[in-house]
């Protein structure tokens, strides 16, 4: 099965994520915009796994909820380019607190022999992946995106597959990061 860890989002935020790809969607001529309920931050993706090494990887997920719960805060739009396509995605403000979460799972799952990211890590929300468009200008002219807070308070491991021909993102599994009180 094809695994990723992730942030999931209240419905709140969802549809706020929903509304401004709705903006965007409007300046495309073609694109596969992800599903409002598929919208997430992607921790760290994994990619095929079997049973076993889901297995080790719910326990990573465990271990790396020795974390406390944090806020993260909605930034500006922006595009990875391939050509005239590209993935258009939502930024988040920097965040200690994500980059030490993000470090602390790589760690973990470099101690159950899964190879360290080479990329640095830059999270975002895809809003839609390739995008067809004249200008990718107007992610910056006409799309403006209200500074929302989001609580973190889990993290999950995910399995990404299709039903009914549509890419759905299941929980397998859902660990709660500690009370920031």
């Amino acid at each position: 099965m094809r695994v990723f860890f992730a942030i999931e989002f209240d419905d709140d935020i969802k549809t706020y994520l929903s509304e401004i790809q709705q903006k965007v969607r409007q300046h495309c001529t073609s694109g596969n915009f992800t599903l409002k309920e598929n919208f997430h931050l992607t921790l760290r993706f994994i990619g095929e796994q079997n049973t076993d090494h889901v297995q080790n990887l719910k326990q990573v997920l465990k271990d790396a909820a020795q974390f406390q719960g944090f806020e993260l805060i909605l930034d500006k739009p922006g595009i990875f380019r391939k050509g005239n396509r590209g993935i258009i995605w939502l930024g988040i403000e920097k965040s200690l607190q994500l980059q030490q979460l993000y470090n602390n799972m790589e760690d973990l799952l470099s101690q159950k022999g899964y190879q360290k990211e080479e990329r640095s890590y830059n999270p975002h929300i895809t809003l839609a992946r390739e995008v067809k468009t004249e200008d990718f200008g107007f992610l910056t002219e006409k799309i403006e995106i209200d500074k929302l807070t989001m609580k973190v308070k889990s993290i999950s491991l995910m399995e990404s597959k299709r039903i009914n021909d549509k890419l759905a993102y299941i929980p397998l599994e859902r660990a709660e990061l500690t009370d920031n009180r």
